[in-house]
């Protein structure tokens, strides 16, 4: 009786999210209206699978060492209060490459939310104000897909991330937005990747809620 309504709970809130989403990306043929890409090469990402993939760029934009890193895939946020979520299914073999969620202004203001090999799989929370990048926080993840959920509150960002069949998030820190709300956009990234050894990561289930 008591797992007949735990499932009953879960599979009631499950509706409601649903219901409450502003935004569901559909990767299956095109993109939708909406997404732009910061210095596009059309080369180094696809849609596969229903999923959108990102060649892991060789590039970096860590501080002042900006080398005008490509395909930064972003649209704008609905509202001042939301939540932006995406499976990412990535697995890193070179000590900093990574792929995840970002919160950008510009090159030298942004946030990443991601998985990295940093010392080991780990998700990482960085936030770069005026050239001057920050780790806020860093955790072991284990290999597997992930899912990523970035919560913005009042010119907050609060960062979570769980296994995605699991209900249960873990809090990954709490930044500030790196620019106002209504010049920053959210999207996703990949960088740093190994030109010997190219590797693709795979987001899917990528939405915006907004919160009533």
């Amino acid at each position: 009786m008591k797992r007949a309504i735990t499932v009953f709970i879960y599979a009631f809130i499950t509706l409601l999210t649903a219901l409450a989403e502003d935004y569901k990306a559909d990767f299956t043929d095109a993109l939708d209206n909406g997404w732009t890409f910061v210095r596009e090469d059309k080369k180094d990402w696809r849609l596969k699978d229903g999923n959108l993939e990102l060649l892991a760029q060789p590039t970096n934009i860590w501080a002042k060492s900006n080398n005008k890193t490509e395909n930064f895939l972003l649209r704008s946020l609905p509202s001042a209060n939301c939540s932006v979520e995406v499976t990412l299914n990535f697995n890193p073999k070179k000590e900093y490459e990574q792929a995840g969620l970002m919160i950008y202004l510009d090159d030298d203001n942004y946030i990443k939310f991601d998985r990295e090999l940093y010392a080991g799989q780990s998700c990482t929370l960085v936030l770069e104000s005026d050239a001057k990048p920050k780790v806020i926080k860093k955790i072991p993840f284990r290999e597997g897909p992930m899912r990523l959920r970035l919560e913005i509150t009042n010119g907050k960002v609060k960062a979570m991330v769980k296994v995605p069949d699991s209900t249960d998030w873990t809090e990954h820190g709490e930044t500030k937005l790196p620019g106002s709300i209504e010049k920053v956009r959210v999207g996703l990234f990949a960088l740093q990747g190994d030109v010997k050894a190219p590797r693709w990561a795979k987001f899917k289930d990528f939405v915006i809620i907004s919160e009533k």
